[in-house]
């Protein structure tokens, strides 16, 4: 993420000013203090976006006042997902299967705290972006917004495809576009 940080033992950590403290949970009783984000390190293993939006969050506190998740989501043989928060990139990736990419998707949607949640679905695979919105209106209901977006020329500018490098770009492209509201029927 580009932060600067202190590396210190948890007795350092009690007392320090540090507004994050990422720790094990063997030693996360030794830091009790108020005002600290506390974030255990399985926390960075297991879903790192929330972990990322967590960190911004604490060092950007309540001032944010365009504090929205924006998700954009590239259907296709590979998924590409990228998720926007306070204007930074906190995920970008792969999945191979819609399923997966839901799962990621719910796990970011409903572990950050955001006044405002947007999922933008490409329309390159209309059927798996109409399956994909479905289930998440279906989970989230009034809590997300949902667009279908216009995907057309969003991997022309994208490099070779190393790794899902055109999948990520695109999402990220996808993203930042306007799209057509998903209404659940």
């Amino acid at each position: 993420m580009e932060l600067q940080f202190d590396s210190l033992s948890p007795e350092e950590a009690a007392v320090s000013k540090a507004k994050v403290i990422i720790t094990t949970r063997d030693e996360a009783g030794i830091v009790n203090r108020k005002g600290v984000v506390m974030m255990l390190d399985t926390e960075l293993e297991k879903y790192p976006a929330i972990a990322k939006a967590k960190i911004l969050r604490s060092i950007i506190g309540d001032q944010a006042a365009d504090d929205q998740l924006v998700i954009g989501i590239d259907p296709g043989s590979r998924i590409g997902i990228s998720a926007m928060y306070l204007h930074q990139e906190i995920a970008s990736t792969v999945e191979s299967s819609p399923q997966d990419a839901i799962d990621q998707v719910s796990a970011m949607l409903g572990g950050i705290e955001s006044h405002k949640k947007v999922v933008k679905i490409g329309d390159g695979n209309i059927t798996m972006a109409r399956n994909i919105a479905r289930m998440l209106k279906m989970k989230f209901r009034d809590h997300v917004n949902i667009e279908i977006v216009d995907e057309h020329g969003t991997s022309q500018n994208a490099d070779a495809n190393k790794r899902g490098a055109r999948d990520r770009s695109s999402a990220r492209t996808i993203a930042f576009r306007s799209g057509k509201s998903f209404i659940l029927k």
